[in-house]
């Protein structure tokens, strides 16, 4: 966590289009922003700034993300946009047009025209299960571009918020210097001090805490965190050998390495993310037997054992709660492909590495597998194939090649999961012909029969064409072309205004 204010060094960095700042203890005003005419994504929450939010930053062309929030001692409001750019941001959403909006089917049984984002022309629906190859091709095409009105494009500058963001703590370090770390290494504001962590660093620390789960690399503890008025954390405990063992097997020495990956992994990715929809890595303890991460503690679980406790009867989820999930994991994906520099894909996007919190919103969680992949970089080549079966995008199989399209197509699988109330591993799946979800929800998509693919506890109760929209998204979501894919905000763009237009018709 860094503090003071910002070294004037900076100004240089005129091409600099993402600026995370938040969650740290920076002071001073706001006056620096005035250096960086270029940015598209800016976060300054949670820090000490003080003074006018500056209304020079109206005139940031580029700048979509804003957060000014968790700063006491600024003065004022966010400044407004001039009425042509709040026009245009207030029509964002709509531009995504969606076929079949107002009718599942016409009058005469075939697909609903959908407007055209181009015009007042309509045209009809495309019918791919009748359609030759090139053509069925051409019809997603067609009904994605009624679907996604643009694909926002961002301008590439000179200097990537990656390396700003290594340029920026080497000059920290150098102004002030930099004392050696002691302890344990804590990433957020909720841990106060290192001492709220001392119980870890003993023996018995964990002996009477409750067992929350476990998984491949560990047990997983729920704690109260000490002088927190009942804060709840989640401690992760990651077994090692100790440094002097010498007599390890092959497998041990591979295991150990891959939990050493992912320690890595977990604290340089949430270890110095905040976002609503991402758990954060609060803290990070290490002893010479093992290491424990530190989270927020869900009290909600994660979204497989939620969607088991309603397969069994025991929880109920309705379609408002499965939307708000749904749009949630995809306003988190948006900032890791999107509004994070450098990009981070996280490879095992699945229901059970979603957690819920007490308001039942949805945290991506679980980065052991995560990888960053530079700006300039298209896709990223690993030596083996990192996912669970089922949520693995095909060409990922294939290629050993991933972007952020495969965790897309992971996406899609959820959503489907979210619709249909059934998991790829399901027996439901076996007695098919296609013998697996993706491509059973292909076929009922192109049977004009999609309500089929509703989860019963869903069906008739005032929500079935916004369930067919968001079957839809799943749909493209997982087709085999990642180019066909659309992209984490297209995604959220379209669940949004599937909600917007949910509560209009209500």
């Amino acid at each position: 966590m860094f503090d003071g204010e910002i070294p004037s060094t900076l100004s240089s960095l005129i091409r600099l289009r993402v600026l995370d700042l938040s969650f740290n203890k920076f002071t001073g005003d706001l006056s620096f922003l005035k250096h960086f005419p270029n940015l598209e994504s800016l976060s300054l929450a949670n820090n000490q700034f003080s003074g006018k939010i500056p209304p020079s930053i109206r005139s940031f062309r580029n700048l979509r993300f804003f957060d000014f929030s968790g700063n006491s001692f600024l003065e004022g409001s966010a400044p407004l946009m001039s009425k042509a750019d709040e026009a245009a941001v207030s029509r964002y959403p709509k531009r995504y047009v969606f076929a079949e909006t107002r009718n599942l089917t016409s009058n005469n049984g075939g697909p609903a025209s959908a407007p055209s984002p181009y015009g007042s022309s309509e045209a009809p629906a495309p019918t791919p299960v009748s359609s030759p190859k090139h053509k069925h091709k051409k019809s997603i095409r067609k009904l994605m571009g009624w679907i996604l009105g643009f694909l926002a494009g961002g301008t590439a500058g000179s200097l990537s918020g990656f390396v700003f963001s290594v340029m920026f703590k080497l000059v920290i370090e150098t102004v002030r210097g930099r004392g050696s770390d002691s302890g344990p290494s804590i990433f957020s504001p909720l841990i106060k001090k290192a001492e709220d962590l001392a119980f870890l660093e003993k023996d018995d620390g964990l002996d009477s805490l409750e067992i929350i789960g476990k998984g491949g690399c560990g047990e997983v503890y729920k704690a109260e965190l000490p002088g927190s008025d009942g804060k709840m954390i989640a401690i992760k405990k990651i077994i090692q050998p100790p440094k002097d063992a010498t007599e390890l097997t092959d497998e041990d020495s591979k295991l150990l390495n891959k939990k050493m990956r992912q320690i890595r992994s977990e604290i340089t990715t949430v270890g110095h993310i905040r976002h609503r929809n991402l758990l954060s890595l609060l803290a990070h303890v290490s002893r010479p037997d093992c290491h424990y991460l530190v989270y927020e503690y869900m009290k909600n679980g994660s979204l497989q054992d939620l969607l088991q406790q309603v397969s069994d009867g025991t929880r109920e989820l309705d379609w408002p709660a499965r939307h708000k999930i749904a749009a949630g994991i995809a306003a988190g994906l948006e900032y890791l492909h999107m509004h994070h520099s450098p990009r981070i894909i996280h490879r095992d996007l699945k229901p059970g590495n979603i957690l819920l919190d007490d308001d039942m919103e949805a945290r991506i969680a679980d980065f052991g597998l995560a990888k960053a992949m530079p700006d300039a970089n298209t896709h990223v080549t690993t030596s083996n194939v990192a996912g669970t079966v089922g949520y693995i995008a095909p060409e990922y199989h294939q290629t050993l090649k991933f972007t952020d399209k495969c965790d897309i197509y992971s996406f899609g699988v959820i959503l489907g999961v979210l619709v249909m109330g059934k998991l790829p591993s399901d027996e439901f799946f076996q007695f098919t012909d296609e013998m697996s979800l993706v491509k059973w929800m292909r076929n009922i998509m192109v049977s004009n029969n999609a309500i089929q693919a509703i989860d019963p506890k869903l069906q008739g109760k005032g929500h079935d064409e916004q369930i067919v929209l968001v079957l839809k998204i799943a749909y493209f979501c997982t087709l085999d072309d990642p180019k066909e894919r659309p992209s984490s905000k297209d995604v959220r763009c379209m669940l949004s205004q599937i909600k917007s237009e949910g509560q209009a018709n209500n």
